[in-house]
C-alpha cells in the first residue's frame, strides 16, 4: 500500500468531489426508483437515499462499504469499478469513474449494455476542459493516465447509444477544499505519528507537486459528470 492509499483510508473520499456536487448532479437526474452507485466514497449513496431512491452501493473499499451499510445502504462487494451482474435492474446507474485505462468508449459501451432501457446513467470522468499546456499534459498523464477531451466524451456517449441529458463540471473547490486540504491535513497527522520515513518523504513530494499543478492549471482539467439516458 502506497502513501496516498494510506491517507485515503482516513478520508471521506479518495478523489476530488463534494456533497454539494453530488446533490447538484442528483437534482439533474430527474428520475426515481432504484439506484446503483459505484465509486470510491460512501457519501453519494446516502444523499441518493435522502433524495428518495432505494440505493445499493457497489464499493470495493471495505471501510467505506461498512459506513454505507451502517447507514442502511445495501452494499455489494465488488472489485474496484466492477459492474454487478444485475445492473440492468436499476433506474439510476451512477458510475463514479476516474480515468479509463481502456478508454471512455469501452466503459460507455459497457454501461450501455449493462443498464436497462430508459435508465439514467451518471458517468463521471476526469477530462481535459480545454487544450492543456504541455507541462500539464505530461504531469497529468504520468499521475492519472490518458485524459479524454470533455467534448469527445459527449460524442463517444452518443456513439455508444446514449442520449445526453446534461453534464456538470466539478468546481475548483471539489479539489481544493474537499480533497487536497483534507489530504494535506492527513499527511501532517501521519508525519506526527510516523515521522518523516521514506514513504512520507516521497509521497508528500508527489502530493505537493500535484496540488501545485492543480493550483496553476485548474482551468484545464476536472471531473465531468455526464447525465445520460440509456
Amino acid at each position: 500500500m502506497n502513501f496516498l492509499s494510506i491517507l485515503h483510508g482516513s478520508l471521506e473520499r479518495s478523489s476530488a468531489g463534494s456533497r454539494q456536487t453530488s446533490q447538484q448532479v442528483i437534482s439533474m437526474c430527474r428520475c426515481s426508483g432504484r439506484a446503483l452507485f459505484l465509486g470510491d466514497e460512501a457519501v453519494t449513496p446516502l444523499l441518493l437515499k435522502d433524495a428518495g431512491y432505494t440505493v445499493t452501493a457497489a464499493v470495493a473499499d471495505e471501510v467505506r462499504a461498512q459506513k454505507a451499510a451502517q447507514a442502511g445502504i445495501d452494499v455489494l462487494s465488488v472489485q474496484r469499478f466492477e459492474l454487478p451482474d444485475n445492473s440492468d435492474e436499476y433506474d439510476l446507474l451512477w458510475y463514479n469513474g476516474t480515468v479509463e485505462f481502456d478508454g471512455a468508449a469501452h466503459r460507455l459501451e459497457q454501461l450501455k449494455s449493462s443498464c436497462k432501457k430508459g435508465a439514467v446513467v451518471v458517468y463521471r470522468a476526469l477530462c481535459w476542459l480545454i487544450e492543456p499546456s504541455p507541462d500539464t499534459r505530461r504531469f497529468c498523464e504520468s499521475r492519472f493516465g490518458k485524459l479524454p477531451q470533455m467534448d469527445s466524451v459527449l460524442l463517444t456517449a452518443r456513439e455508444a447509444g446514449f442520449r445526453t441529458e446534461d453534464f456538470y463540471i466539478a468546481p475548483r473547490t471539489d479539489w481544493t477544499v474537499n480533497y487536497y486540504e483534507p489530504l494535506l491535513n492527513a499527511a501532517s497527522e501521519y508525519k506526527s505519528v510516523h515521522g518523516e520515513d521514506a514513504a512520507f518523504g516521497s509521497g508528500f513530494g508527489e502530493l505537493s507537486r500535484e496540488t501545485e499543478m492543480f493550483e496553476l492549471h485548474c482551468e484545464e482539467y476536472s471531473y465531468v459528470y455526464y447525465i445520460l439516458k440509456g
